[in-house]
């Protein structure tokens, strides 16, 4: 059977029937992260999620995104940006790598745009990527790099619900990291200022 032929609503019915309508009902709760107003445009937060929907590879998912980021108003452009991010990071390698020195730096190089906002969105993806990889090297890089361009931690925990719903309970293990990694800048910052 075909993932267009199944009849998800079925199955949902059905699994709710062994207990798993208060599950189903949190999972609903969740899902309206996405369309709650916060600092992030409901557009921001479709093409964080369809990053995170290509870079696990699951067709309905991005699909969904996709669709949903069109009707926010997302070109060719977007897409494409949405692409390119998702790309830089399946290539990105382990931080002890010899190739860690040079990634970053072409990270850093596409990262980059006169347009604040592009570069905004790429680190968003990124970051959302990171925390899916389990990643602290990527998690440090990519927070750091966003808040060091304007993105604020309420930011980062807007994104944090997206990545629970695309990738479930792993995420909720980042969070330790996060924080870590978010108080490591602030400590930066003070040391810098004296």
């Amino acid at each position: 059977m075909s993932e267009k032929n199944i009849n998800y609503p079925q199955y949902f019915r059905e699994a709710s029937q062994y207990g798993f309508q208060e599950y189903f009902e949190i999972l609903g709760e969740l899902s309206q992260e996405s369309t709650r107003k916060g600092q992030l445009t409901r557009l921001q937060k479709e093409l964080i999620t369809l990053g995170m929907a290509l870079y696990k590879d699951c067709h309905r998912c991005i699909d969904i995104h996709t669709r949903d980021a069109v009707k926010l108003g997302a070109d060719e452009k977007n897409k494409s940006q949405v692409n390119n991010a998702v790309l830089f990071m399946f290539a990105a390698p382990a931080a002890d790598s010899i190739l860690w020195d040079d990634w970053v730096k072409s990270w850093k190089k596409f990262s980059y745009s006169k347009k604040i906002e592009k570069h905004r969105l790429r680190e968003m993806i990124a970051l959302a990527i990171s925390v899916i990889k389990q990643d602290r090297a990527q998690i440090d890089l990519h927070l750091h790099d966003g808040l060091a361009i304007g993105i604020s931690i309420e930011q980062v925990f807007e994104i944090i619900p997206l990545v629970l719903l695309m990738d479930g309970a792993p995420t909720l293990s980042q969070i330790p990291a996060l924080f870590k990694s978010y108080h490591a800048y602030l400590d930066a910052e003070q040391q810098s200022d004296k």
